[in-house]
């Protein structure tokens, strides 16, 4: 009796000891879904999406997509008189070591009726308290499709030569920037700036004139070559939804963000040079972003671009951010 007394006043202790070992459940995987689209003043629209899963405390990955539609214009037809779709996928991560940060990126990017692009990019970082200096290093090939042309009157020391084929030209450049940021309990500014050169324009061509020694096509001919083609890689460069996969000289951008607990704040400028024809374009952008839970975010943009060749288009977007795990 006295040992079934002892055993019935342990069973509470016992149940305390047996919930206390329950093993504790898992943590969801860290994922970031971010889902949005933008429209422009002159019928163009994009679709973007971005996946980040931050693998460990020093490991973050990405996958993103962006799909866009950038209307024909009458100073910049597109090829068949229909909008210019561009697909942009890209994939990632970053590394941290400490007070330094490793990441690689690739971009493919596809332009109906225009060019391909590949993209591979270098991006270390480095920390110091609030500060933070990154550079980037990228290199890409842009591949142009066929170009056909006919009785096409070009330039020759001897006086104008007509002719007449085809052309499967590309283009390598290689990118070089730096950027600074603060990271303050409320006020964040950045800047960044990226400068971009561009080696010789080569390809397979049926008129053998068109080349030098070298069987480089210089960047005039090029231009009288491809006619409208220009134009549109020039209205690609001065439009805020496809610019990051036009052929640009080079890009500034310089922002100011301010986190005030449940909402975000941000104003951003940013100039984007074209590398065929120097134009420049200019945006501005502002973003209002409310944290609606823990777990999912909102966010508004509105903007407009400046351009010297195409005068001004207004943009606005929404995003919708998801998180598996709370953020605050």
């Amino acid at each position: 009796m006295k040992w079934i007394l002892l055993l019935l006043a342990s069973l509470p202790a016992l149940a305390q000891t047996t919930a206390d070992l329950e093993p504790i459940p898992p943590l969801p995987p860290n994922l970031t879904l971010r889902l949005g689209g933008l429209a422009d003043s002159t019928e163009g629209h994009d679709l973007h999406g971005k996946l980040t899963w931050k693998a460990s405390g020093a490991l973050t990955l990405f996958l993103s997509g962006v799909r866009s539609n950038l209307a024909s214009t009458i100073q910049a037809p597109s090829p068949n008189g229909t909008t210019t779709t561009t697909t942009t996928s890209s994939l990632g991560g970053d590394y941290a070591f400490g007070r330094f940060d490793l990441g690689l990126r690739y971009d493919h990017s596809d332009m109906t009726d225009l060019l391909t692009s590949r993209r591979y990019a270098l991006q270390p970082a480095f920390d110091a308290d609030a500060w933070r200096i990154g550079f980037e290093f990228s290199t890409r090939t842009t591949a142009f499709d066929r170009l056909r042309f006919t009785s096409l009157p070009i330039n020759t020391p001897s006086g104008p030569v007509y002719v007449a084929g085809y052309a499967d030209l590309s283009v390598s450049d290689t990118g070089l920037g730096v950027s600074l940021d603060h990271y303050g309990e409320v006020w964040r500014p950045y800047l960044s700036y990226l400068h971009y050169s561009y080696g010789s324009i080569h390809g397979n061509t049926d008129v053998s004139r068109i080349r030098n020694m070298a069987g480089a096509v210089s960047p005039e001919l090029f231009m009288a070559l491809s006619g409208r083609l220009v134009n549109r890689l020039e209205r690609i460069s001065a439009n805020r939804l496809s610019g990051k996969a036009a052929l640009l000289d080079s890009t500034t951008t310089v922002g100011l963000e301010a986190d005030l607990r449940r909402t975000r704040w941000s104003l951003e400028v940013n100039r984007d040079v074209d590398h065929l024809t120097s134009d420049t374009a200019d945006t501005f952008t502002g973003t209002a972003a409310w944290k609606v839970t823990r777990k999912f975010h909102l966010e508004f943009q509105v903007g407009a671009t400046r351009s010297d060749a195409f005068g001004t288009d207004r943009f606005a977007g929404l995003t919708f951010t998801f998180r598996t795990r709370p953020e605050f």
